[in-house]
């Protein structure tokens, strides 16, 4: 499920935001959740070997104007946010507790809910071009001199679609609730970029890289896609990354 949250400045000015604002839109989401399902989201996670999976993503701010100054971004006095979860009950929570609010504080931002909108499921076929909502990360981590570095991966390495895709099972195998995690899930899958640009953002001072524009996505089975469309694709979603629309 897949909602655009529309929130609008009660002073009527332009919203500023530090550049790197993916942590403070994070923060709204849990703590417009309840406290039981919030700690679970944050500190456990659905399982998949073991490791957390959080099965919810959201996009970057969209606004009609966008400013940077510095280490600052302004943004007019009326964003949107698209926050998305294939775990229905999770999006239907959170839109009920963002309506009840008054104020919702965004960093210095007072902010009040404007219109929240229910984003119908777009048409999966074979071939689809896609287009990111947020940048899409990817990575592997290695170890030198016995200390973990991260290597991130970006679409001219032969193991993008590779890992990308073993993260789609992962995912997959979760939301189906399939008992047998070693089960076999054939099906093929390549992404090809067609006007991408790379991306580094920060969160809680790490840094993270990406790609963000548009793809191409074929696969012979885009019922596998349909599942995980609001969960994401690639790594670190409910830190903002991974979500796309099908144009």
């Amino acid at each position: 499920m897949r909602i655009e949250v529309i929130l609008k400045n009660t002073d009527n000015k332009d919203i500023m935001l530090p550049i790197h604002y993916n942590e403070l839109i994070q923060k709204i989401i849990y703590k417009n959740l309840p406290k039981l399902l919030s700690t679970f989201l944050h500190d456990i996670g659905f399982r998949y070997n073991n490791k957390p999976i959080k099965l919810f993503t959201f996009s970057k701010i969209f606004s009609n104007k966008i400013k940077l100054y510095k280490n600052y971004i302004f943004f007019s006095n009326t964003i949107s946010i698209f926050i998305s979860s294939p775990i229905e009950i999770i999006i239907k929570i959170l839109r009920e507790n963002l309506l009840k609010n008054e104020i919702i504080k965004l960093n210095v931002n007072k902010l009040k809910v404007d219109e929240i909108k229910t984003v119908p499921n777009p048409k999966f076929d074979n071939i689809m071009k896609i287009k990111t909502l947020s940048p899409i990360t990817i990575y592997k981590t290695i170890i030198k001199n016995d200390k973990k570095y991260t290597n991130y991966i970006f679409p001219n390495d032969n193991e993008f679609n590779y890992l990308i895709k073993e993260n789609i099972k992962k995912k997959y195998v979760i939301i189906q609730g399939i008992i047998d995690k070693n089960i076999s899930l054939d099906f093929q899958l390549e992404i090809s970029p067609i006007n991408i640009k790379n991306k580094i953002l920060k969160y809680k001072n790490f840094i993270i890289k990406g790609i963000e524009g548009e793809l191409e996505l074929a696969t012979d089975k885009p019922e596998i896609i349909e599942k995980i469309y609001d969960a994401g694709l690639g790594a670190k979603n409910s830190q903002g990354f991974g979500m796309f629309q099908i144009i």
